[in-house]
């Protein structure tokens, strides 16, 4: 096989962009210009306390979705049964799309409500 010369590629060089924002590593001095945002005030434990309360929410969004589903293929399902689940199912949502690491008092509070619900569905299901 014979060598071919490679074809010479341009090289084009882009402008950077006008808002470009810069990486500021731990250490470094800050310019003029740049805000200094205050560092996150959480621990470990919140983060996994904060991951299970997100887990229990999303247990209790999926009975309800179950529950709905298993009430609309009854031959009479109750429609304002499953307008409460859907309704509740939605509180849930909104709950989780809220649901901030920082607040710890309605983290202990969904992992302790919620898991001792989670707790009597499952044995309900045994």
């Amino acid at each position: 096989m014979a060598f071919v010369e490679p074809i010479p590629m341009p090289s084009n060089t882009y402008p950077l962009h006008q808002n470009e924002i810069p990486l500021i590593l731990d250490g470094e001095h800050l310019a003029s210009y740049q805000v200094e945002r205050p560092a996150p005030q959480w621990s470990q434990d919140d983060c996994v306390n904060y991951e299970s309360a997100r887990e229990l929410i999303g247990l209790m969004m999926a009975y309800r979705s179950e529950w709905i589903s298993r009430e609309r293929l009854r031959p009479q399902p109750d429609l304002a049964l499953v307008a409460s689940w859907t309704a509740e199912r939605s509180a849930y949502a909104a709950e989780l799309r809220g649901l901030d690491v920082g607040d710890r008092d309605n983290i202990a509070r969904i992992r302790r409500d919620y898991g001792a619900e989670a707790r009597r569905l499952a044995a309900l299901e045994r």
